[in-house]
C-alpha cells in the first residue's frame, strides 16, 4: 500500500485516528478526531494530547500508558464531559515506534454484540427474594443426602456427598443474597482454573447423563484467576448446564476451554485478560433473545427461570470481567473473562 492509499484509508475511517509521539505530542490524526477534538488538525498538531479537548485529555493517559508498558491499552464506556453535554467514548491505543497510535469511537456502537457488562447490573435487586425462596428445600436435599450417606453402597454414598457439597455452596451463596439484597464477594484469593472447571464440569456430568460428550482443553500457562472462588465456580457450572441442556436428548460436544486472551478492539472488559469459554454444538440462541439473554427472568427454556446468564453476567461484574457470546445453530460459544491474580482488586 502506498502512502497516498494509507493517508486516504485513514481520512475514510469511520473512527477517530491519532498519532502521538513519545512524549504525548499530537503527530497526525483524520477527519473524525477533528470532529471528535472540536479543532483542526492545523491547531492540534505539535499539542500536548491532553489538552485537546476533552476527549484528548481522556485519552492522553492510555497513550502514555501504551507508550510506557510497550503494550495495547483499551478503555471502554469512557464518560467524557463536553460543552455540548456528556459524551460517552472507546479509546484503544498500541504502541507505534516511539509514540502511540490511537482510535477514539463512541460508544457504546451500534453493531455491538450481545453482552452481559451492562445488563449485569440488572440482575441485583431480587436476591432477598431468591434466597428466601431457597433456604428450606436446601436443607430438606442436604438432609435426605445425609440419610443416604450413611447406609448405602460407596458409590452411592460419593453421590449423596457430591450432593452435600453442592448443596453447601448454594446455601452459602444464598446466605450472601440474604443480606444484602445482592451477591457480597468474599475477599478475592488466587483461584486456580483449571481445578476450577473441572470441579465444575464434574458437577454438570452428574446432572446432564451420557448423551453429552465432554471435552476439556486447556492452557496449561495461564496463571491463577484473582476471584471469589464459590462465585466463579457457579458462573461456569452455569455455563456448562446450560450448553449441556442446549445440547438436548439426541447429545453432543460441550467444550470448555481456558486461554489468556488478548482483547480485540471494542471487546468487553479489555483488562480481564483469563477466558473460560464454554462451547456446544446445540440449535443456537433464538433471535428474539439475543438482546436480553443476560436479563433475570429471560429465558427460552419451557421450565426456566430466567436467573442462570443473569448470575454469570452479574458475578462477572463483580469480578472487574465481564460476558459474551457468539451463536449460530451448531454453534454457541459464551466467553467468560477475569482478572488474572496479578491484577488489582475491581
Amino acid at each position: 500500500m502506498t502512502s497516498d492509499s494509507a493517508d486516504r484509508l485513514g481520512e475514510a475511517a469511520p473512527v477517530g485516528l491519532v498519532l502521538v509521539d513519545g512524549a504525548g505530542l499530537v503527530v497526525h490524526l483524520n477527519a473524525r478526531a477533528e470532529i471528535l477534538f472540536g479543532r483542526s488538525r492545523r491547531r492540534l498538531a505539535g499539542q500536548p494530547l491532553a489538552s485537546c479537548g476533552p476527549a484528548g485529555a481522556a485519552a492522553a493517559p492510555l497513550a502514555l500508558r501504551a507508550i510506557a508498558e510497550g503494550r495495547e491499552v483499551f478503555a471502554h464506556d469512557l464518560a467524557v464531559a463536553t460543552p455540548d453535554g456528556p459524551m460517552r467514548l472507546a479509546i484503544d491505543a498500541a504502541p507505534d515506534g516511539e509514540g502511540a497510535c490511537l482510535s477514539l469511537r463512541p460508544w457504546p456502537e451500534s453493531s455491538a454484540s450481545p453482552r452481559g457488562d451492562t445488563a449485569a447490573s440488572a440482575a441485583a435487586g431480587f436476591g432477598r427474594m431468591l434466597a428466601h425462596e431457597l433456604k428450606n428445600p436446601l436443607a430438606g436435599v442436604r438432609g435426605a443426602a445425609q440419610l443416604i450417606a450413611a447406609g448405602a453402597d460407596e458409590e452411592t454414598r460419593e453421590l449423596a456427598r457430591l450432593i452435600m457439597t453442592e448443596t453447601d455452596r448454594a446455601r452459602r451463596i444464598a446466605e450472601r443474597w440474604c443480606h444484602i439484597g445482592d451477591i457480597a464477594p468474599q475477599a478475592f484469593t488466587p483461584v486456580n482454573l483449571h481445578v476450577l472447571v473441572r470441579e465444575a464440569v464434574r458437577s454438570a456430568m452428574a446432572s446432564s447423563g451420557p448423551q453429552v460428550n465432554w471435552q476439556e482443553r486447556f492452557d496449561p500457562s495461564i496463571p491463577d484467576a484473582l476471584a471469589d472462588r464459590d462465585l466463579v465456580l457457579q458462573a461456569v457450572l452455569n455455563l456448562l448446564v446450560n450448553a449441556a441442556e442446549a445440547v438436548g436428548d439426541s447429545g453432543g460436544d460441550v467444550i470448555v476451554s481456558t486461554r489468556y486472551r488478548q482483547p480485540r478492539p471494542g471487546a468487553p472488559a479489555p483488562d480481564a485478560r483469563l477466558e473460560i469459554s464454554v462451547h456446544d454444538d446445540g440449535p443456537g440462541v433464538p433471535d428474539s433473545l439475543r438482546d436480553a439473554v443476560f436479563n433475570p427472568f429471560v429465558t427460552g427454556k419451557p421450565a426456566g427461570e430466567g436467573l442462570g446468564l443473569a448470575l454469570v453476567a452479574r458475578i462477572a461484574d463483580i469480578h472487574g470481567g465481564g460476558v459474551e457470546f457468539d451463536s449460530r445453530p451448531g454453534r454457541t460459544v459464551f466467553h467468560l473473562y477475569l482478572r488474572d491474580a496479578g491484577s488489582e482488586a475491581p
